[in-house]
């Protein structure tokens, strides 16, 4: 629908449509026949498509990490152990390595029941000289 006539000349500053050939006008940006752009520029819309599914690949991984911790700190496989209120029966340990336990004294107590006190035996130290003494 063009109003010029066929075979005349365009008249200046028209341009024809880049889709339909229609002549378009000085003062158009848009093609009346088919709707493209004529003097306007349309930038394409950002592809969102990578980002987009980046983030979901991450918030399944994050889901997953975090699923996988709750099953693990909630993990109900074992039976518990039985809580006693009891105290546990006095051990019967013998001492530790490299401490020196003393055998208990015999001693002969007199006939009144009067327990006699007992000394300890001497025992001898090496000075720094290396002779021993009695202290």
């Amino acid at each position: 629908m063009s109003v010029a006539p066929p075979g005349a000349a365009p008249a200046p500053g028209t341009i024809a449509c880049p889709r339909c050939a229609a002549v378009i006008g000085p003062d158009q940006d848009w093609c009346l026949d088919c709707g493209a752009p004529a003097r306007t520029r349309l930038v394409p819309t950002p592809n969102w498509r990578a980002p987009v599914a980046a983030l979901a690949v991450i918030v399944l991984l994050a889901g997953i990490a975090l699923a996988a911790a709750f099953v693990s700190l909630t993990n109900d496989a074992e039976p518990a152990a039985p809580v006693s209120s009891q105290a546990p029966p006095p051990s019967t340990s013998t001492a530790p390595a490299g401490s020196q336990s003393t055998p208990p004294s015999t001693s002969t107590a007199p006939a009144t029941g009067a327990a006699a006190p007992t000394q300890p035996a001497p025992t001898t130290r090496a000075g720094a000289s290396g002779t021993t003494s009695a202290p």
